[in-house]
Order: C-alpha cells, then structure tokens, then sequence
C-alpha cells in the first residue's frame, strides 16, 4: 500500500509539471487560449493519470482507492500550483482563476467519475506495480519540471 501511495504522488507531480508545460507557451500568448487548452487537454491527462493508478491498486476496495487518489491528486496540484505560482513564477495574485478551482474539483471527482464510467475495464487491466513503473513518471516530472523554470526564469517565448 506504501508503495502504491508513493507511485500515485509521483504520477501526479508528472501531470501537474508536464500539463503546465503542455500549457505554458498557450498560456502565455493567451490567458484565455491557456484557459481553454487546459479545460480539453489537462483532462485526458489527468484521466489517464488516475486510470494508471487505479489499475495498479491492489486493494480490493476500489471506493478507497478513487479516495486516496482523489485526495493525493488534489494536495499535489494545490502545492505545485504554490510552488509553480508563488515560487517560480513569483505570481501567487494569478493563480485563483475559477478554472483552479474547477481544477480541483475535476481531481476530486475524477477517479469516482472513472470507477464508475469503466469498472469493468479498470479490472480486466489490472496491473501490479513494479520499481520500473516509477521511472517514466520520476523522470516525466523531473524534466518537466527542469524545462518550465527554466522556460520562466531565462524568459523564453516563442
């Protein structure tokens, strides 16, 4: 359980620093544009994000699961967005929009959205979690991560 834990919070720092990566140079020449992008593409992310971890639940409770994985999702993205706003942005007066806080509720409900749209699919898939399943997202969120501060802080634009 420990190990699913950590996999979910490691998953979920590579949605959030990949997504606002995705989203940076929209956003930038746009608010609006940005805006938009993240309420189609941030989704399918985040979906596919939740639909990894849920597969990966060992568990027999799936309620519990979609539980932790809501919450997790949740603390994660409302600390990165401190991070990403106030830390590298320096921009904590832009980061109350009404779609943030759309986006927190999108990653409250969605895992419950997903167990009961595809409960079936999550169990045919299911999957046991593994050290190599760590890797793509460790290095998903490090580069991410890596290349959004560094977009910010040199001013890069397109």
């Amino acid at each position: 359980m420990k190990k699913w834990i950590w996999y979910i919070i490691v998953v979920a720092m590579a949605l959030y620093w990949i997504s606002n990566l995705v989203l940076w140079f929209p956003w930038s020449i746009n608010e609006w544009l940005g805006m938009t992008l993240m309420l189609t593409v941030s989704p399918v992310l985040w979906g596919f994000g939740v639909f990894q971890c849920l597969i990966k639940f060992s568990g027999k409770k799936i309620i519990k699961a979609a539980i932790i994985i809501a919450v997790i999702f949740t603390s994660v993205a409302i600390i990165s967005d401190y991070i990403f706003f106030g830390i590298i942005r320096q921009a904590l007066d832009k980061l109350y929009h009404p779609t943030t806080f759309y986006g927190y509720g999108f990653l409250l409900f969605l895992p419950f959205i997903e167990i009961l749209i595809l409960p079936g699919f999550i169990k045919r898939k299911k999957e046991s979690l593994s050290n190599k399943d760590f890797r793509p997202a460790v290095i998903l969120a490090f580069i991410s991560l890596l290349a959004l501060t560094l977009i910010i802080k040199l001013h890069i634009e397109i």
